[in-house]
């Protein structure tokens, strides 16, 4: 077709697809590219080439759709190799958003593209026509290709579909993989020409990257979450880091309820890294903080300031900070090999965190002093120390 001439409801149908399915993979590219901005890793750089191998058959089909560029059968034929590529490195990249590289996977990998690129190969050249010849010739197709295309939708099911975080859109996307490519051997080898088949096969393809996207897009949600996640919280304890806490509390502050806040320091602590080691000592920790963060949940906030020492503030008319701490106490003596020195202390009118905390702390280090295993009211300590 050339550009003056009028377009045939199949030409108009596969020029749109083809343009949406642009607009869509340069959406991916750009959630690709935000992602490698933020945390460059090698995978979000295959991610970044795979979209981009994807998106070249698409502007390939534009650009024969509209007359741009003459028709060429090895054209047509080199969009399809491409379509196979750009189908093998996509999966790969998906997987890899939720798995680390492994050898076995590699070596998949490149078999399958060595295979892609073997057959497309011997299909051009198996005859030895000049690239003349090859360029002009009037069909061009590779019953073999189209088979092994076939085939991976399938294939990555049982490969990667267990794996990946999100099964059931991940298989209905290959399903719809798989259904375009059938549609496209019913046309070429069973006469299937229709007006039908030719709306199916290009629409198939808008309806496989948007899925493709909201896979995709979901994952780099899930991606960006969890990095937050872990810019927030301590890593052994998965309680929220000494930054982030104090910033929460000087918001509670603020609010104007009742805040009272908890220092809670583990006895004899180097003891027990010395006696059973590092590793115990990490159970212990873990296990001291999934009590605090059981009794604050929906009044309050756990945190670890350092070591082996843990906070806490809880606020609100209906939460006692006295009697959450007390019950951390408890549970700590009877759930663990380890008891622990708390101290309390509620929030005066203009009270700031820093100021808050350390007079918690001050209650906590009474309880040290004065036999360990109990908890300190900074207030009553103080009168009864006056």
């Amino acid at each position: 077709m050339n550009p003056t001439s009028v377009w045939t409801a199949g030409e108009y149908v596969q020029a749109f697809s083809s343009g949406i399915v642009v607009i869509v993979l340069a959406l991916m590219l750009f959630m690709a590219y935000r992602l490698y901005v933020y945390n460059r890793r090698a995978t979000y750089r295959k991610l970044i080439f795979s979209i981009g191998v994807s998106l070249l058959p698409q502007l390939l089909n534009v650009v024969l759709a509209v007359g741009w560029f003459p028709s060429k059968p090895l054209l047509t034929f080199l969009g399809s190799t491409l379509d196979a590529i750009s189908f093998i490195l996509l999966n790969f990249s998906v997987f890899e958003l939720y798995h680390k590289k492994r050898p076995r996977t590699q070596a998949w990998f490149y078999s399958l593209i060595g295979i892609c690129v073997a057959i497309s190969a011997t299909s051009v050249f198996s005859g030895g026509e000049s690239l003349e010849r090859i360029w002009n010739i009037g069909a061009l197709r590779s019953p073999v290709l189209d088979g092994f295309m076939l085939a991976l939708s399938p294939l990555f099911a049982l490969m990667f579909a267990l794996h990946i975080g999100q099964p059931k859109r991940y298989v209905l996307t290959l399903s719809l993989a798989f259904a375009l490519q059938l549609v496209t051997v019913l046309r070429r080898y069973g006469n299937a020409d229709s007006t039908f088949y030719e709306t199916f096969a290009a629409l198939l393809p808008v309806a496989y990257f948007i899925l493709m996207f909201m896979l995709l897009f979901e994952r780099v949600v899930e991606l960006l979450q969890s990095a937050y996640r872990s810019s927030i919280t301590d890593g052994l304890t998965n309680l929220f880091n000494r930054r982030f806490f104090t910033n929460q509390l000087e918001h509670a502050l603020r609010s104007g309820k009742p805040v009272g806040a908890i220092f809670c320091d583990i006895d004899n602590f180097k003891k027990l890294n010395d006696t059973q080691g590092h590793q115990q000592a990490d159970i212990v920790l873990k296990q001291v903080a999934s009590i605090l963060t059981e009794e604050t949940e929906g009044i309050g906030l756990a945190g670890r300031y350092g070591g082996e020492e843990l906070v806490a503030f809880v606020f609100g008319q209906e939460a006692s900070s006295l009697a959450v701490a007390e019950k951390i106490r408890a549970r700590i003596e009877k759930e663990t090999i380890v008891t622990a020195s708390i101290g309390h202390c509620q929030a005066g009118k203009g009270t700031s965190a820093e100021k808050l905390m350390k007079q918690a702390d001050e209650a906590m280090y009474h309880s040290k002093k004065s036999g360990k295993n109990r908890v300190t009211d900074y207030a009553h300590w103080m009168n009864g120390s006056s």
